[in-house]
C-alpha cells in the first residue's frame, strides 16, 4: 500500500476546513441561511472562528511547503497542491489571502470600527459565494479523476 502524499493530505484537509468555514459562515449570513446550523448563530460564530484559525495555519503550512519546494528547485508536478502559479491555484491563493485579511479585520474591529467591519463583511460574504461557486466548478472539472480507467488494448496480438 502506497503512503499518502503530503500534498494529497493538505488538499483534503483544506477542503474539509473550507467546507466547515463555508457552512458556518453562510449560517451567519442571515435568516435566509440560518437553517444550516439550526439558527444557532453563536455556535456558528465559534465554529467559524476555530475553523478560521486552522485555515490560517494550513495556509502557512502550504506557503512554507511551497517555499521549500522552490528552494530545492523541485519541479515535480504535484496534482494535489492547494496553490499554484496560474489558473485555479492562483485564484485559490488570492481568495485565501483576501479571506484571511478580511476575516482578521472583521474579528479584530467588530466592536470598534463599524464602517470597516461593514465593508469587509460585504467583501467576505460576496467572496464566499464566488469561492463556493468556484469549488463546484473545480469539482466538476475534476470528475474525470473519478472515472474508472479503461484498460489499454494490448498490441501485437
Amino acid at each position: 500500500m502506497r503512503a499518502m502524499k503530503f500534498d494529497f493530505i493538505l488538499h483534503w484537509l483544506w477542503a474539509l476546513v473550507f467546507s466547515i468555514l463555508a457552512l458556518s459562515g453562510i449560517a451567519m449570513a442571515g435568516a435566509k441561511y440560518g437553517w444550516v446550523m439550526q439558527y444557532d448563530i453563536a455556535t456558528a460564530d465559534v465554529v467559524h472562528r476555530l475553523a478560521a484559525v486552522v485555515y490560517v495555519l494550513l495556509t502557512l503550512i502550504v506557503i512554507i511547503y511551497e517555499i521549500i519546494r522552490i528552494l530545492r528547485r523541485d519541479k515535480t508536478k504535484k496534482p494535489w497542491l492547494v496553490f499554484g502559479p496560474s489558473g485555479y491555484g492562483l485564484f485559490t491563493f488570492i481568495t485565501t489571502l483576501t479571506f484571511i485579511i478580511t476575516g482578521a479585520i472583521i474579528w479584530l474591529f467588530m466592536d470598534s470600527n463599524h464602517a470597516a467591519t461593514a465593508f469587509t463583511l460585504w467583501i467576505h460574504e460576496k467572496l464566499t459565494y464566488l469561492a463556493v461557486a468556484s469549488v463546484i466548478w473545480h469539482i466538476y472539472m475534476k470528475t474525470h479523476a473519478l472515472k474508472w480507467p479503461k484498460k489499454k488494448a494490448q498490441r501485437g496480438r
